[in-house]
Formats: structure tokens, C-alpha cells, sequence
């Protein structure tokens, strides 16, 4: 696994947000966005999805062609074809956790 696969690793698969950022990933392989669209698309808070989408494009995974408001956002043309990343994408859960189901108590 060369360096910038194991970023993505940690990113994606060893931290804590890793199944968010996933889940953002495999919206915006199929359909550039902005931080709004993400936030509704997904369910969750535009304030999640900011530091989500900050930390993705620190690290040069997503990034977008226009600074300021109405930032669209695009994964990088170096990571569309990893391998890594596109197995993540194809995998079934979609970034979701498995197993973290709380059970009813008889």
C-alpha cells in the first residue's frame, strides 16, 4: 500500500467520521455537489458536512474548481481511479457501520 492509500485509509476506514466521509464520497462520485445538496442528500447537519468536506480537501481527496460561497464539489481526478477508493465505493454498507444496532430489551 503506497503513502497516499494509507491517508486514505486512515481517512476512510481507521477514524472515527470515516463512514461519513464515505457516504460522501459515493454521493459525489455519482454527482458533484455543494456543501447544502451534501447535507440534505445525506440527512445530516451542513455544519458536519463542512468539516467532513474541509478534511477531504486538506488531504487532496475531493476539491472544487471555485472558492467561496456555492462551492461544488468534485473527487479529485488523482483518486478517481484508486483502487482502493473504488472498492470502498462499490462496497455493500455504504459506509455504514455494521453491527451497531442496539437490541430490545425481552
Amino acid at each position: 500500500m503506497d503513502s497516499r492509500t494509507r491517508v486514505l485509509y486512515w481517512l476512510l476506514n481507521a477514524s472515527r467520521g470515516g463512514p461519513t466521509r464515505i457516504r460522501i464520497l459515493n454521493v459525489l462520485s455519482s454527482k458533484p455537489m455543494n456543501t447544502r445538496k451534501l447535507a440534505m442528500e445525506l440527512g445530516l447537519d451542513y455544519k458536519t458536512i463542512q468539516g467532513h468536506i474541509e478534511l477531504l480537501t486538506e488531504n487532496g481527496i475531493i476539491y472544487t474548481p471555485k472558492s467561496g460561497y456555492g462551492q461544488v464539489f468534485f473527487i479529485s481526478p488523482e483518486w478517481e481511479e484508486n483502487k482502493f477508493l473504488k472498492e470502498l465505493l462499490k462496497g455493500e454498507n455504504n459506509g455504514k457501520r455494521k453491527g451497531n444496532k442496539k437490541r430490545k430489551k425481552k
